[in-house]
């Protein structure tokens, strides 16, 4: 990389890290000191709201586009406006802090539908052979970033971070409909929770979804407000409605903080840690649903429990001791589970993935607060100084 370039980078680096706030969200916290991946993470984590719809672009763009210069030209006059933080878009933009934007255009390209990834590089991984993907990887020299996601008959997406030399693990993901990424890694959930719009909240988009199915079966008479005039033909389900209903601030809490004390928090996890613990549970995880997602045997309770205790929310789709389908045989009837994971493997070179990092988490900034200025540290090509430029 020649001097000029390198100046420019260490402009923008030290402009980034001593602006006050570092984003521009007086209301949250920011964090500028240390790993400055991560921290330029935390940072933008505030808006992880508003990147809710930079999945469904880089998607369409993608496809739209013929190659990684027109796909990038694209998302750089794209605005971060989405409405609801969820696990696929946190996903997306935490990997884009690492890997640049242009390096995502083969993956959003040949996985139209995110359901199955196997054209876009994801491997399917299940129980030993999950725990074997990382132990294959576990003592590089390298930064590895992994992609990973229980797709078709379930849904959730979160990535890991692998540090460099046996340094650790970091898990970073949000829940849509239950807490964003700015939770996940905060240090304290003082002030995080409210109802309807926190940065942990109630599961409104559950409850009015189960709402409107109550009243459309009952015609009108019944609803999550009057379960008395529940039709004979729902009562089996009642339970569930009922879970639905009542799932209030104190089990919101009690659930997300069963993950995020030992998961959250922006901890780097030991590779005992990782793989003795959260690994373990995935492992056994993944196993049970690959047999059992999409038949009609009654989900387990300690099933049940190990989703809530690696990603801090229930799984809507599911409750304890009814059939693994009742609900996803009718809304993926044609769909089987697989968990996919893929790897990233970044430079060895710290000062080069800091420096794309810094790029990269520039690019996002500007998809909040304007349009990419064609000039300077705002850098409309600067998607260019990514892993395989900085030398």
């Amino acid at each position: 990389m020649n001097t000029k370039k390198m100046m420019i980078i260490a402009i923008c680096l030290l402009s980034l890290l001593i602006s006050q706030p570092a984003f521009g969200d007086s209301s949250k916290q920011t964090f500028v000191t240390g790993d400055i991946c991560y921290n330029l993470i935390r940072n933008l984590s505030a808006y992880d709201k508003q990147f809710g719809n930079r999945t469904d672009n880089k998607r369409l763009n993608a496809q739209n586009a013929d190659t990684a210069h027109e796909y990038v030209a694209a998302m750089l006059d794209i605005k971060a406006n989405g409405t609801e933080y969820s696990c696929g878009p946190t996903r997306s933009w935490v990997t884009e802090i690492f890997e640049g934007i242009a390096s995502q255009y083969t993956e959003y390209k040949n996985d139209p539908d995110g359901i199955d990834g196997s054209g876009a590089g994801y491997e399917t991984r299940i129980g030993d052979a999950l725990v074997s993907y990382f132990a294959e990887r576990a003592d590089s020299e390298k930064p590895i970033i992994y992609h990973l996601r229980h797709t078709g008959s379930e849904d959730h997406v979160f990535a890991v971070e692998q540090l460099p030399n046996g340094q650790g693990y970091r898990i970073y993901q949000s829940y849509r409909d239950a807490y964003s990424l700015y939770a996940w890694l905060s240090h304290s959930t003082d002030g995080l929770f409210k109802a309807d719009n926190g940065d942990i909240k109630v599961w409104r988009i559950l409850q009015a979804t189960v709402d409107g199915f109550i009243m459309q079966m009952s015609g009108g008479q019944a609803s999550l407000n009057n379960l008395e005039a529940l039709p004979e033909t729902l009562q089996p389900l009642l339970p569930y409605i009922e879970y639905v209903r009542d799932y209030d601030e104190n089990k919101i809490m009690a659930n997300f903080k069963t993950a995020w004390n030992l998961y959250g928090k922006g901890r780097i996890l030991s590779k005992e840690e990782f793989f003795d613990d959260y690994l373990a549970k995935t492992a056994v995880l993944t196993e049970y649903l690959n047999e059992y997602d999409t038949t009609d045997s009654a989900r387990p309770q300690n099933i049940w429990e190990t989703w809530i205790g690696l990603y801090g929310s229930p799984n809507s789709l599911h409750f304890p001791n009814f059939p693994n389908n009742f609900l996803t045989s009718m809304l993926y009837p044609d769909r089987i589970y697989r968990f996919e994971i893929m790897s990233v493997v970044l430079p060895a070179d710290a000062f080069a993935v800091r420096a794309a990092c810094v790029s990269n988490a520039r690019i996002l900034k500007n998809a909040i607060e304007s349009p990419v200025a064609k000039q300077g540290c705002q850098q409309n090509a600067d998607y260019k100084v990514g892993f395989s430029e900085i030398k």
